[in-house]
């Protein structure tokens, strides 16, 4: 079997029946499956699920509740397909997402360590890549792939994964934080794996909600990608994290602002300069703000 769409889930009663519709109205022809992990919800979800009759579900229970990519972990491990194209409970796949892959797959001879995405409707990766300098229908590797991977995580919805070789490093890194980055995390991984990547430039999904991604609060994010630098020096070797620090303070210094534990003096000094003028800009705002009142 060449594929299985993946829906991790939990608690999402309002949104898996769309998700699951859009995985078996697939205009894909040949045999594929839809694995649908439910995280031990206790809202009705598993009820939702249970309304579909249909050969291509396949559905696995956890006993219980586990972390966001732990569940999408199990689905790795659980999926009978070569590669794997996971959908979010609360996102869509376009109808011809299987077809389009199938066929850059075909064309790519059938890569062994491949990860390949598209557009989405909203929280479109084609940012990313363009502040990396990438092509889109153009496969790349290596340091520049790592070049757009520093600007933004890869939602694994409409992606398709080779699922052996993700396994293979380790699936999915674990980081305990509010804000998921194992997205983000995995892509560096996998690129110090020799994986190969590619965008193109056909629709695969639709995120409307991207309930896991929505936050405005700064310190929440803050730690989250101190969490995520954190797994990676632990999951890369120290040439590896070395190469990637470098990288990042090249290409997208922000990444390490917040961040003073990866920083030489030299750095550190650089931010605290920067953080006063910051505070003097904005003790000059406030003044002024005030001066116009009166």
């Amino acid at each position: 079997m060449l594929f299985t769409v993946a829906i991790p889930t939990f608690n999402n009663r309002s949104t898996i029946g769309g998700a699951i519709r859009s995985a078996l109205n697939q205009t894909y022809g040949d045999d594929y499956e839809v694995l649908v992990v439910n995280n031990a919800s206790t809202d009705g979800t598993l009820e939702e699920i249970q309304k579909f009759e249909d050969n291509k579900v396949r559905v696995v229970n956890n006993h219980q509740t586990v972390d966001m990519y732990s569940n999408h972990n199990i689905c790795l491990e659980e999926a009978k397909g070569d590669y794997i194209v996971f959908c979010h409970s609360d996102d869509r796949l376009t109808e011809d997402a299987l077809s389009i892959i199938q066929n850059r797959l075909e064309k790519r001879l059938y890569p062994s360590k491949y990860i390949l995405w598209g557009h989405s409707m909203f929280r479109d990766f084609q940012v990313a890549i363009d502040l990396g300098c990438q092509k889109i229908n153009t496969m790349f590797s290596g340091e520049t792939s790592i070049k757009s991977f520093i600007w933004g995580g890869l939602t694994p919805s409409g992606t398709c994964y080779s699922r052996k070789s993700v396994l293979e490093i380790g699936g999915f890194p674990i980081i305990d934080a509010k804000i998921p980055m194992s997205d983000w995390a995995i892509l560096v991984k996998a690129a110090y794996n020799y994986f190969e990547f590619e965008m193109i430039d056909r629709l695969l999904f639709i995120r409307e909600y991207a309930s896991t991604a929505s936050c405005d609060d700064s310190s929440i994010w803050e730690k989250s990608i101190i969490l995520t630098l954190d797994k990676l020096k632990e999951i890369l070797n120290e040439q590896q994290f070395g190469h990637f620090v470098k990288i990042v303070k090249t290409n997208n210094s922000g990444l390490f602002y917040w961040y003073k534990k990866y920083m030489s003096e030299a750095e550190l000094l650089v931010v605290h300069n920067n953080e006063i003028k910051s505070r003097r800009k904005q003790r000059i705002k406030n003044i002024m703000r005030f001066l116009l009142r009166i």
